[in-house]
């Protein structure tokens, strides 16, 4: 009896909260999309702006090391924009120390540096996987309404809960629209980020093995 009571109570609490209507819900979804939007942009900007020509980045540093043109190396990653300059720019300040100093220098900027250019694609999947659920709950309540009105007019039928029906779908394409985007964002950039952290390991190998060398 008392678990009966529980789940009358939940009920009614839901039918309460339902009757503030789904349009909260279109509003956080366009909350969510505006957000989604400045993410993209902001880093599609870092992005391109820190994309370099890798293989010839590292030609250049074969050129300079084997000659070595230790200062003319420093000043192929002066610029210190993209990832793989400032990773390598560190390294080449630990120079002088040894490879193995060198190698700890890249991998702690490395890591320094992808949580520089992850950043924000958290939300990204976070919004992806999560909007159509959200646009979903407003469909529920939505249909909630249309039945409470239907309730209210038994003789009203599709007249009367059709429109609600049309509208509460509306949320969960909605939802669809703001997912979609947000996990095609969320690929492109991880995929970007492979490819970046694939240029400081090529060129990484670059500094070390001619570094190494010397030692020898």
């Amino acid at each position: 009896m008392r678990a009966a009571t529980n789940d009358f109570d939940l009920i009614h609490s839901f039918l309460s909260f339902a009757n503030l209507g789904a349009g909260w819900v279109m509003w956080l979804m366009v909350g969510l999309a505006f957000g989604l939007t400045v993410l993209v942009f902001e880093r599609l900007r870092l992005f391109k702006r820190t994309e370099i020509d890798a293989p010839k980045m590292g030609k250049a540093l074969i050129a300079c090391l084997e000659e070595g043109e230790l200062e003319g190396a420093r000043g192929l990653v002066s610029r210190g924009f993209a990832m793989e300059e400032r990773v390598l720019a560190d390294g080449l300040q630990a120079w002088s120390r040894g490879s193995r100093s060198v190698e700890l220098v890249m991998r702690g900027s490395l890591e320094r540096e992808r949580q520089r250019f992850e950043r924000f694609l958290g939300y990204m999947g976070t919004v992806g996987s999560n909007a159509p659920f959200v646009g979903l709950f407003g469909t529920v309540i939505g249909i909630v309404l249309s039945f409470q009105d239907l309730a209210a007019n038994p003789k009203g039928g599709m007249a009367v809960v059709g429109p609600g029906i049309a509208e509460a779908l509306v949320s969960t394409a909605v939802g669809l629209l703001v997912a979609i985007p947000a996990v095609v964002a969320f690929n492109y950039f991880q995929g970007a980020l492979s490819r970046r952290i694939g240029n400081v390991e090529f060129l990484s190998v670059i500094v070390l093995s001619q570094l190494t060398a010397e030692e020898k």
